[in-house]
This record gives C-alpha cells, sequence and structure tokens, in this order.
C-alpha cells in the first residue's frame, strides 16, 4: 500500500505509535527493576517515533516502483536519518554503549510490523475494489 496520509492522520499514528512504544518500553523496564526514565530519552524516542512516521511520505515519490523496493528504500533512509539523529545527540548527552544496536532492534521490528500492516490494508482495499 502506498501511505497517503492527511497531516491529521499523520499526527494520529505519531501519537498512537509513540504511546504504545512508551508504554511497552515502560512495563519492560519495571519488569527488569528500572523505576524511572530518563526525560531525554523519551524525547528522543518521540524524535524517532516523528522520523518513522512522517517518512511514510516518501512513498508519494516513487508511484511507479515495486513495493519490495519501496521498502527497502525507505527503511535505509528512515534508519540512516535516526543513526544520524543519533550520532549528532552523542554531541549533547552520553549515549549508552550499546545505544546503536538497541535503536536498531527497537526501529527494525516495528517498522516491519506497520509495513506488514500496510502491505494487508493494501490487498484488502484492492480486494474489495474489485
Amino acid at each position: 500500500m502506498r501511505a497517503h496520509l492527511t497531516g491529521k492522520q499523520t499526527v494520529i499514528l505519531i501519537c498512537v505509535v509513540f504511546t504504545l512504544l512508551t508504554v511497552i518500553s515502560s512495563i519492560t523496564g519495571l519488569l527488569q527493576g528500572q523505576t524511572a526514565d530518563a526525560h531525554v530519552h523519551i524525547i528522543m524516542r518521540f524524535v524517532v517515533t516523528v522520523v518513522g512516521v512522517s517518512s511514510i511520505l516518501i512513498f508519494r515519490l516513487f508511484p511507479k516502483w515495486p513495493l519490495a523496493a519501496i521498502y527497502g528504500l525507505h527503511y535505509t533512509a528512515t534508519m540512516g536519518t535516526i543513526i544520524l539523529l543519533l550520532w549528532l545527540s552523542r554531541l549533547f548527552i552520553d549515549l549508552h554503549p550499546n545505544a546503536y544496536k538497541d535503536i536498531f532492534f527497537n526501529f527494525t521490528p516495528v517498522y516491519i510490523l506497520i509495513a506488514i500492516a500496510f502491505m494487508v490494508i493494501g490487498r484488502n482495499k484492492k480486494r474489495s475494489s474489485t
């Protein structure tokens, strides 16, 4: 599915994804005995969510490309942007030694789930229109 999100839909998706990620992260942290989360970490999670969801709009730039190529390009560009933001943030804050690995393993599964959801929605729309 080629996502055609309005501004309002983009903001709603950012809020939903950010909320889910924060709740899941909080539950995981509490189960591991961590009772506090740094404000910078929460803000960075929001920035990563905004970059990830907003980058969905790149799909409109390549309407004739196969979806596999678009998803590959999209993931590479988005992950590159997130890694760059992480690298820049190290100039202002101390990063965990596993920060790059953590962002990869936190972003990739969410990206895959959202990509699968868009593909399923796209297939269902095609079936219902025929």
